[in-house]
Parts: structure tokens; sequence; C-alpha cells
């Protein structure tokens, strides 16, 4: 079995549903895992106060499929899960033998003011 799809049909079965959404488009359900990174010394990837005020360190790991493309996504684009509004702070392929096997990323919980209405 082709590596790819071995870890999308893990991932259907272990994941959470979650959508992507890049203006006025928004993707169709599929299954990506999302993990909490708690831990301060991993987890610090932006300085607690900005001109603008506090930054949330409500960070999590994003692992999906390899037929969701998150790297072509523009800078604004956002993943919907659980009823909560993430942004991408860094993301990346993952290849083996020349073919991408999964997406994986850094996201970032929008609250209050950021949070976007969908």
């Amino acid at each position: 079995m082709k590596n790819e799809i071995l870890i999308k049909s893990q991932l259907d079965k272990i994941g959470s549903q979650v959508y992507l959404c890049d203006g006025d488009w928004t993707s169709m359900a599929f299954n990506a895992c999302i993990s909490h990174l708690w831990r301060k010394k991993s987890t610090d990837f932006e300085p607690d106060f900005t001109e603008l005020g506090e930054i949330s360190k409500d960070y999590y790991l994003y692992i999906g499929p390899y037929s969701h493309n998150i790297c072509d996504l523009s800078d604004s684009a956002t993943l919907l899960w659980d009823g909560e509004v993430f942004v991408f702070k860094c993301r990346d392929k993952v290849v083996f033998g020349g073919k991408v096997v999964y997406y994986t990323g850094i996201l970032r919980k929008l609250k209050g003011e950021n949070s976007l209405d969908y």
C-alpha cells in the first residue's frame, strides 16, 4: 500500500473533522489530528506582548492528509475545528520517496475580536 494512502486512512480513523477556509472558499470536511502544544519551551513562537496587545499562547500541532495541501493556501487562511477558528503560523509538507505523504503545521487559536464568525 502507498504510504500517503496508509497515513490518510489512519488520520480518518483517529483524526477530528476539520475545514480549511481561504477567503470565500471552504473545503469539504476531512479528518486531521490536532494536538495542543502546552510546553513553554516548545511553544514560545511569538512574544507575549506586541504594540497591539497581548498574544494568545494557544498553539496546536496540525497533521493532515496529503490530499489537502495547506502550503498553497494564503497567509490569511484559517482552519475550523470543534467550533474554534485557527490561523496557521507555519506550514510544511513531509515528503517520502519523492511524494508528499502528509502535511504539518503550527496553529494559533483566534480569540475575541480576531475570531471569525463561521
